[in-house]
């Protein structure tokens, strides 16, 4: 590939895109994580572009307020990237493009993925889009879908999010280095109320409620540390769904 570098922004296990920008012959100026002893999922990364020979810079937020000066107009792709670019850092660097594992506007901000299960939803994908000063608002470059399991489980759609992620990465990145900006659209208007970051509380059930129609809220919990629960005189009940008869191929779905 040909065309200005890109500084690669991250905070966690990403490695899988990083990779694929390598092999594609994208030219990636650094590496810019948070620090690994709070954010350790992103030592994949670090270990990786170490061996490659990609220099490794350790972003504080306090940095981003007064951005390194090697980023200075550059190109920056964040993926994963644990803190919110604020002004000081958007205006220091030429443009920021951002990989959200959801089909924006739907489901913008940290730890989305399970309200898809909650809502029933039958599609994920993954949206590339312009930074600005909001979370996850910026015009789209490029944005792809992929169908849904009845039975995908938090693990599963995270996982399938991530498989997908690569390759829209590397179309969107090829696009924007055709066409620069004017390859981005404005986000239609979000329909309804945004979701708030998902939190072990967001795992309580109404045992009112039919059993039936508790399951896409019961799959939307995280089995092993956040399970689905409800109080039975005073005391906390946890549940847990499964299929005795899943194909093998489905290790991870419900």
């Amino acid at each position: 590939m040909t065309g200005k570098p890109w500084a690669y922004l991250s905070s966690g296990p990403r490695t899988a895109v990083l990779k694929r920008l390598i092999s594609e012959g994208f030219d990636i100026s650094g590496v810019y994580v948070t620090d690994p002893q709070r954010w350790p999922k992103v030592a994949s990364t670090v270990s990786y572009a170490n061996a490659v020979g990609l220099p490794v810079h350790i972003l504080r937020r306090e940095d981003l307020l007064k951005p390194p000066e090697e980023l200075r107009d550059a190109q920056c792709l964040s993926v994963g990237f644990g803190f919110i670019l604020p002004k000081a850092f958007l205006a220091h660097v030429g443009v920021c493009l951002n990989v959200h594992g959801t089909l924006l506007p739907r489901y913008p901000g940290a730890r989305s993925l399970n309200w898809l299960l909650a809502n029933g939803d039958r599609e994920n994908g993954v949206t590339v889009h312009v930074v600005d000063e909001g979370v996850d608002t910026g015009p789209i470059v490029l944005q792809r879908a992929f169908e849904l399991s009845t039975f995908e489980s938090a693990a599963s759609l995270s996982r399938k999010t991530l498989e997908f992620e690569p390759d829209v990465v590397i179309d969107a990145l090829r696009l924007f280095e055709r066409d620069g900006l004017s390859c981005a659209a404005p986000q239609p208007p979000q329909q309804g109320a945004r979701f708030p970051d998902r939190a072990p509380t967001h795992s309580e059930i109404d045992p009112e409620k039919p059993l039936a129609s508790l399951f896409d809220e019961i799959r939307a919990a995280d089995p092993d540390r956040f399970p689905a629960f409800f109080f039975v005189d005073g005391q906390k009940v946890c549940v847990r769904l499964w299929r005795p008869d899943k194909p093998v191929d489905e290790w991870d779905l419900i």
